[in-house]
């Protein structure tokens, strides 16, 4: 895509303040505000996947962790905490870059000789993507605790410490990974569909629900790609 071309040029400009503000605000509003709703759904995943693995389909509770810990890092919380990323904030970004094009204020930007893509896209689809890595290791975390606690009750102490039997270094970095990809073309997305409005205020509502179809289409696409190329 064209526009992470652009983004990779700039990346230069995070040492610029004013850019970093805005990075760290994408961060704190897409991750911070939405990761105690994250942790409540991955605990109950997790819960909810151990008691079907070992009550339904008679599996140990130690094999259930085990298959737990491997589906939720690299199935699971990425899919789902990015789904609930999109789903909450891809429209929130659409609409104030569209907003800000129907008022005038990108291309009073562009007047002044400022960077369109390094003072409003960069610091946008990089922060959706650090922030789909943050949620989805809230949620990995959440879910196998959910699953601990179920299985294990007041000996889940014993379980947290041998958390290593449970995952491998390879699938928590391709839980990480996922969610990088994840956030990146979310943001990307979302931002095309604020800049792609025409010059009408009835336009903005149509960027915000593009944002968030095309996201989610993007969602699914992408995880399909990772399961054929793994």
């Amino acid at each position: 895509m064209l526009i992470f071309h652009h983004v990779r040029l700039h990346l230069n400009v995070l040492a610029r303040p004013p850019v970093r503000r805005v990075l760290y605000k994408q961060v704190y509003f897409t991750a911070n505000e939405a990761a105690w709703l994250v942790a409540i759904t991955g605990f109950a995943l997790g819960a909810i996947v151990v008691e079907q693995l070992h009550g339904q389909y008679g599996q140990s509770r130690e094999m259930a962790l085990r298959l737990l810990g491997s589906l939720s890092f690299v199935e699971l919380s990425p899919l789902l905490a990015s789904l609930m990323m999109v789903a909450r904030s891809s429209s929130a970004v659409a609409i104030e870059l569209a907003s800000m094009r129907v008022a005038g204020e990108v291309q009073e930007l562009e007047r002044m000789g400022l960077s369109v893509t390094a003072y409003l896209l960069l610091p946008r689809i990089l922060g959706m993507a650090i922030a789909a890595v943050i949620l989805t290791a809230t949620m990995a975390l959440a879910s196998v605790a959910g699953g601990i606690l179920l299985a294990s009750g007041w000996d889940a102490s014993y379980q947290i410490l041998a958390l290593e039997r449970m995952l491998r270094m390879q699938e928590v970095l391709l839980c990480l990974a996922k969610a990088t990809s994840f956030g990146l073309f979310a943001g990307a997305l979302a931002c095309h569909a604020g800049f792609s409005v025409a010059m009408q205020p009835s336009d903005v509502p149509k960027a915000a629900s593009r944002a968030v179809l095309r996201g989610l289409l993007a969602l699914f696409v992408l995880d399909l790609i990772w399961v054929i190329v793994r």
